[in-house]
Order: structure tokens, then sequence, then C-alpha cells
């Protein structure tokens, strides 16, 4: 029999040895009533300590009872280890491993039964579309590391950065409305603006310990001024304190290095163990860094998909897929101006230029226009083109750029390994370094990041030292020109 024969031989009609008889669906997720609101505590943790802390206004406000997970520890790798899947990424070990932990805790040393946490507690988080990384299944892992550590029928509340009603049904106690949005948009605002003060005062201040206290009380003047009922009148008055107290903190007037971090956005804006405390590791060896804004992050979640949007209008094949995509642009449009409208109208409250913070929003247009050429705008996920742009928008005005993110991201890895190596032959002189965070190496990187912040520091130098050689030259050629001048007044 030749190969024709056997590839046009009709297989035999085997029964396979073993049947499905039904299709698994995923762990099961019972719904939070309403009627238990009082009965259930909420866990949550927002990738970084301020963001949950600026959470708690809207819980106290609407009756929640709740328990704030806080920052990530270096600890949350082993749990996330242990329970979750193999070969994810260090952002899933951290939130899920922070996660049980916390479960762990409760039944250890509060000594509730695991169905007596079951019944009382659910999960709150943000992350559920994860574009490229686990294709939306960071939900399922949450609920596979609680089922897994015994703790079968966990409640969980995952909402995605379009914040979609749907993904909660309408009888369960908690909803993400527009009323939710609007809080986590200010919350999230308001915890980046104290990273900038805290990026603006670190590395300058003249007392470190005594700034980073001030830093702290502005934290609960704020958080105190939000939880109110009537937050639209007190937390502006609130954010013009704060924005006095901070520019009143004694600064030294030194000249350090610039240094801007990007990369995926766990690694990048944890700001915490998730990512080695990496922004607070430069500004302790010497030097600036530019503040890493989750605001940011979102006008470019929106912006991405406002070029889907307008990609889907072009292109409609029916009245219904038009309909759809003209609703999607206008969404995107309305919440663009939703986040610019309040973060204007807080930063213009908090006055950041005051005390030196860095609180200006990326144009994502001169980004997409900068990087087009390398990285084409509309290859979505992880950061897409965004890193490609800022290396060239930075380029000559930074002393070093880091990109930062989990070991194996496949759209990080691509860009930082990849494209910008074509972009470091066009900009020598940029400083670039890539690593890549696992939650376990922590000296290797810190090391690695040290050698940069040592070539940052010589580039600042020798800058400095050429400002002042001109300085210098200017002033003895204005000394030329002035006796010059004298000389011919005296010849009159």
């Amino acid at each position: 029999m030749d190969i024709r024969d056997k590839m046009n031989k009709k297989p035999n009609n085997i029964a396979p040895k073993c049947s499905v008889d039904e299709q698994w669906d995923g762990y099961s997720n019972p719904v939070w009533h309403k009627k238990d609101k009082k009965k259930v505590t909420i866990m949550y943790s927002m990738i970084e300590r301020r963001k949950s802390y600026f959470l708690r206004a809207y819980l106290v406000r609407h009756g929640y009872k709740f328990l704030d997970m806080g920052d990530h520890i270096a600890e949350d790798v082993r749990w996330g280890k242990e329970y979750g899947n193999r070969m994810e990424c260090n952002p899933m070990y951290f939130t899920s491993g922070s996660f049980i932990r916390h479960l762990m805790m409760l039944h250890r040393e509060k000594g509730l039964s695991k169905e007596e946490i079951v019944e009382k507690y659910v999960f709150l988080s943000g992350g559920g579309q994860c574009g490229p990384c686990r294709y939306g299944m960071y939900p399922q892992e949450y609920l596979k590391v609680a089922n897994d550590a015994g703790f079968k029928g966990f409640r969980l509340m995952v909402f995605s950065s379009e914040l979609q009603d749907s993904m909660v049904p309408k009888e369960s106690a908690f909803q993400f409305n527009l009323n939710f949005r609007i809080n986590l948009l200010i919350g999230f605002i308001l915890a980046d603006f104290m990273h900038i003060a805290e990026c603006a005062l670190r590395p300058y201040a003249v007392d470190k310990e005594y700034a980073l206290k001030v830093i702290t009380d502005c934290e609960k003047i704020l958080l105190d001024a939000f939880t109110s009922r009537f937050y639209a009148f007190t937390l502006p008055r609130a954010l013009k304190k704060v924005g006095k107290i901070l520019a009143a903190v004694p600064k030294k007037d030194v000249e350090i290095p610039l240094i801007y971090m990007t990369g995926e956005v766990f690694a990048n804006l944890a700001h915490n163990e998730g990512n080695y405390n990496m922004r607070r590791f430069i500004m302790d060896e010497g030097c600036e860094v530019i503040p890493g804004s989750f605001t940011s992050r979102a006008m470019y979640d929106n912006w991405r998909r406002t070029r889907d949007a307008q990609r889907g209008v072009k292109y409609a094949n029916t009245e219904k897929e038009l309909k759809y995509w003209k609703k999607s642009l206008k969404s995107q449009n309305t919440s663009n101006k939703a986040i610019l409208f309040f973060y204007n109208w807080m930063k213009k409250c908090l006055n950041p230029e005051a005390f030196g913070g860095r609180a200006e929003l990326a144009d994502l247009d001169e980004l997409a226009e900068l990087g087009y050429e390398f990285y084409h705008p509309e290859i979505f996920g992880g950061e897409g083109n965004l890193e490609i742009g800022e290396a060239i928008h930075y380029a000559g005005k930074v002393d070093g750029f880091l990109s930062s993110k989990p070991f194996g991201c496949m759209p990080s890895s691509g860009v930082s390994d990849g494209v910008q190596a074509k972009i470091m032959t066009m900009y020598p002189d940029i400083n670039f370094l890539s690593i890549e965070t696992s939650g376990d190496n922590e000296v290797s990187i810190l090391s690695r990041v040290s050698m940069m912040l040592f070539k940052a520091k010589e580039k600042a130098a020798k800058r400095n030292t050429e400002d002042k050689d001109l300085a210098e030259i200017v002033k003895e050629r204005q000394k030329e020109k002035d006796k010059a001048v004298t000389v011919s007044i005296d010849e009159l």
C-alpha cells in the first residue's frame, strides 16, 4: 500500500478508551447575596499599598467590612508557587500568594475553620482581563489556589480594566457600578500623587525619615477627607492643605542623576517587594526617578481600546457591528474625559510643582508616532508600543532608562530584548538596562541596577562639569564685553 492509499483509507470507528460525560466549566464561584452584606468581610489588594489604602474610603462609606491585605511581600511568591499552576509569571504568584497567605493567617492565627472563612470572607481584586497573560485566566487561578488549599467554594469578585458590571450578578452585595468606578479612579489618582510626592522628596530631603513621615501624615489627611460623604468638598481642601505641607519639607539644593523606569504594569508600578521596591532603591542610591503613574497606564488602556473602536467603525461589515463599535468609541471618549477631569482637578488643588513633583501625563499619540517605525502602535499586549516611544522620547533627557518586567513576560520581553536592541544602536547614550523580576533574585537584580546607576552618575557628573565650564566661558566673555564697553565710554 503506497502513501496515497494510506492517506485515503478511512479510519476504523474505534471507541475512545475513556469518554467525558460532562465538560469542566471551571471552579464554582457562588454569589455573595445582598442579605449577607453585614456578615461578610471583603479581602482586597490593589497592586500596592497606597491604592488599597485609599479604596477604604468607599468601603467605609458604604458600610462594608474589609481586610486590606496591603503591600505584597517576598514570601507571597512561595505561597503562589505552592498552590498555583506551574510556569506562571511572578505577578500571578505574588497576587495569588498574598491571597492564600492571608487565608492561611485567618485559619491558623485567628483559629477560624476553613468552612467559616469561606462563609465569612470574599476576595476583591483587579486583573480579570489580563490580555495575553493567561488569556483572562486570573480569576480561575485565584479560585484554584483557594480550592486546592481546602477553601472549597470561596467567593471571588474580579473586575477588568473596563469594569464591566456583567462580571458580577445583579443580586450580588457588591456591584462594579458607576459610583465604584469613580471612587476607584479617585483613589488611584490620590495614590499616584502620594507616590509623586515621595519621588520628589525622598532623594532630596534634608531628613529623609521626616519627609516620609510627612507623606504618611498627608495620606491620613486625604483618606479622612475622602471618607466623608461630602468628599467633593472636603477633598479639594485637603489636597490644598497637603500641597502646602509637602512644599514646606526642607530639601537639599543638589543636582542628581535622573532615571526613567518603565515596563510591565506590575513589575513597574508595584512599589513594593513585588518589584524589589525598585524606585525606592534608585532614590536611596542618590538618584531621582520619574514617578510611575497608574493613571497614565489607565489612559493607555483607553487609548488602546479607542484605536480598536476606530478601526472597528472603519471596517464594520454590518450595521450591528457598526453600532457596537460606535458605542465602544463613545464609551472610551467619555472615560478619557472623566479621567482627565478628575486628574487635572486634583492636580490643580495639590499643586505638585510647589514641591517638585513630576505629575505630567504622557502624550500617547506622540509616543505612538515616535515608535511607529519600530513597533506598530496597534500591536497590543502588555505595554505595546509604549516602551519604544518612551525610549526615543527620553533619549538625551535622562541619565538612565530601566525596563522592568516579569521573568518570561512575552510582550515585554519581545520589546525590551528585541526591538530595543535597534533603538540602542540609534541612541547609544541612553544607558538602557532591562531586568526580569522573579521574586527571588533580588541581590542579582539590584547589583545590575547599581551598575546602571553608577554609569548614570558618571554621565550626570560629566554633564554638570561641562555646564559649569560653559557657564565660566560665558561669564568670562561677558566680562570682556563689559570691559570693552567701559573702555569705549572712557574714550568718548
